[in-house]
């Protein structure tokens, strides 16, 4: 490293003689430019302002001089061999990721690194590191290791832990996933022109040149077979991620429709809710002028069921020549024209059944027999209650079909007027 120094130094002072002699009658301008030779001397001598963020590229070199630096690497590249993307996240920050499939991919071909050496500048602040990192990779079942460089910016975080940051990562610095901070890449592209860097650059090449010509397995690998896999995964690797993006956007459209379709659901809900509310207050009681059929549709719905001519039911609505009525606790149609106003129906059942009515509408008696009342006027109706022999109850109406309306303990419904007399 001294003699490296040394040819440091000399390439700097003989640029300045060079240019002294050429330009000896710009006095004012060589001087000018002896005082920033001289601020670079420095800078070389390892003493530049630690006020100036780009001093630290003009540094020598420090070799494994930081122990905490050289032994966070080392961990690192032990990690990255293993490829153990988790421990590697609590080191270096961020790993995106296309890069945690890259080391993945990478490290099943790696058995080791070995013969770290770490060479350390100051970064932009005193407590952040410009790391060159001399490494050799022993490739898995391939008997000679070959030699390789890489580049390392070693921070330190707010508990003054130290981390490698890996926006200026090699991978990073090659796809261009994160931004990356103008003034440090400008002292990483100031360190990486300086003759000591390109000296190590050329040193490593050197050596790594000499291993593929003296194994040719080695130089079939990291040329060929390496090569390749790297494409293949990079092509897999972007139809992933095309395919990761289709399914995400299927998967998202799937979603907003499904919640178009369930607001649409509830508004109908909603609007079905304010309908039936609409219904029940507008809701008159009907009767039966002739025995028809229910159906649970208008027009072409299937027939469900039968009324009784006389037979009371709940009308909500009609349209179009259809009554949309309760049947059963059921909404049911009947066509409108076999239906009257309960009022005209009472009126018309009550001439057609003088005899009868006169003398049993509105009149309390007390059973005789225990009768079902039901809710309209069929057998198979449903119960509204069990009225039992010699309770009260109080006849409303009596209809020709032979039944009668009564009520029982506040209940009104229908009871065969046989069991009444």
């Amino acid at each position: 490293m001294d003699k490296m120094k040394e040819m440091i130094q000399k390439i700097k002072i003989d640029k300045l003689v060079t240019f002294c002699k050429n330009n000896a009658r710009y006095f004012g301008a060589v001087a000018v430019f002896i005082a920033i030779v001289l601020l670079l001397a420095f800078g070389l001598n390892g003493t530049a302002s630690e006020k100036d963020p780009m001093a630290g590229a003009y540094q020598n070199y420090e070799e494994d001089d930081n122990e905490e630096v050289t032994k966070l690497i080392k961990s690192y590249l032990k990690n990255y061999a293993a490829g153990d993307v988790e421990t590697l996240k609590t080191i270096a920050t961020p790993i995106s990721d296309a890069e945690v499939s890259y080391i993945q991919f990478y490290s099943q071909y790696i058995e080791k690194y070995q013969k770290v050496k770490v060479y350390t500048k100051r970064g932009v602040t005193k407590d952040s590191y410009l790391c060159s990192v001399y490494l050799q990779i022993k490739f898995k079942d391939i008997d000679t290791p070959v030699a390789g460089l890489d580049f390392f910016y070693v921070q330190t975080d707010e508990k003054g832990k130290l981390y490698i940051n890996n926006v200026y990562g090699s991978f990073n610095q090659a796809n261009g996933e994160f931004d990356m901070d103008t003034e440090v890449s400008a002292l990483i592209a100031t360190f990486e022109q300086q003759p000591d860097v390109l000296a190590l650059q050329a040193e490593v090449q050197k050596e790594c040149n000499e291993a593929m010509l003296a194994d040719e397995k080695l130089n079939s690998f990291v040329n060929g077979t390496l090569q390749q896999g790297i494409a293949k995964w990079a092509t897999d690797y972007k139809a992933a991620v095309a395919q990761a993006a289709e399914e995400a956007a299927a998967a998202k459209k799937a979603e907003e429709e499904a919640a178009k379709k369930a607001e649409e659901e509830a508004k109908a809900a909603e609007e079905a809710k304010k309908q039936e509310e609409q219904e029940k207050a507008n809701a008159t009681k009907k009767i039966a002028t002739d025995k028809i059929n229910v159906r649970d549709a208008a027009e072409n719905g299937n027939k469900i069921g039968q009324l009784e001519k006389g037979q009371e039911v709940t009308c909500y609505a009609i349209e179009n020549g259809w009554a949309k009525i309760d049947y059963n606790g059921t909404k049911a149609y009947v066509k409108a024209d076999f239906l009257t106003d309960a009022t005209s129906g009472n009126d018309q059942t009550s001439s057609a059944n003088t005899d009868n009515t006169a003398n049993q509408s509105g009149k309390e008696i007390t059973l005789s027999n225990t009768v079902n009342v039901r809710e309209s006027m069929s057998e198979t109706a449903s119960k509204v209650a069990v009225a039992y022999a010699g309770e009260p109850l109080t006849i409303i109406q009596e209809y020709a079909e032979g039944w009668s309306k009564v009520r029982y303990n506040n209940k009104e419904g229908y009871c065969k007027t046989e069991f009444l007399k």
